[in-house]
This record gives C-alpha cells, structure tokens and sequence, in this order.
C-alpha cells in the first residue's frame, strides 16, 4: 500500500464520520423539555511511508544466476493510524422556547481544582508567620 492510498484512506474515514452529528447527539424528549448532549470531538492521525533501496546479502552457497535482485516494490512500506476522542461536554434544555446550556463537571476538573485550592491555602499558611514577625 502505498503513501497516496494511505492518505485516501484517512481522507474518505473522515469524511464518512465527520460532522456536527459527532459533537451534537439525538435530541431527546422527556415530557415537554427536549434534551440535546454535546461533546467535545477531538481528531489525530498520522502516517507515513518510505522505502529501503539497500540490496540484501547474497548467500555464498547460491549461484548468483539464481539470485533474485531486490525489486525496489517489495522494499516499500507505509502505515498510518488514528484516533477520534469525544468528551462530554454538557446538555441544552429547550422548554417553552428557551434554550439552556448545563454543563457537565468531571471529577478530574473537580480533583484539579481542590489540588490548586490545597495549594494556595498551604502557601497562605506558610507565609502567615512571616508577616507576624
């Protein structure tokens, strides 16, 4: 497979999966609110190709009639890969045509922000006595 196909690959999985529809879900209807999720979509990939022009060894024992030259063909390569990540981000409400936004908290936003508070209380602490003297 050669660097040009990877990439066509790539292009046309984007292209299929790419959209509004992966940050916006399905609206939803729970009596007379309709609920919207949303997510933060995040997209990475990479790939590459190359080739090795170095001829193998010969081996003594082969007659160098019988030895196959190297075909420059058979020393490509190419790879790629790739990653689609989606965060919940919050939901909007809509009732009585108003639109709401709700965020969603995670715990690692909550443990980041107590890490920082600890933080700032342990230096206030620290510098306390200083002032005293």
């Amino acid at each position: 497979m050669d660097i040009k196909s990877i990439f066509s690959h790539i292009k046309q999985a984007l292209h299929n999966g790419a959209g509004v529809e992966f940050a916006f879900g399905s609206p939803s209807t729970i009596g007379d609110t309709s609920i919207i999720p949303v997510a933060r979509v995040s997209f990475a990939f990479g790939a590459g190709g190359g080739s090795n022009p170095v001829k193998s060894r010969k081996k003594p024992e082969v007659p160098e009639d019988d030895i196959e030259q190297d075909n420059p063909q058979n020393n490509v390569g190419g790879g790629g890969g790739g990653s689609i990540k989606t965060e919940p981000v919050g939901i909007y409400t809509i009732r009585n045509d108003q639109v709401r936004f709700h965020p969603v908290v995670s715990v690692k936003e909550i443990l980041a922000a107590f890490g920082i508070i600890s933080i700032l209380v342990l230096k206030v602490i620290k510098l306390r006595p200083f002032k005293r003297r």
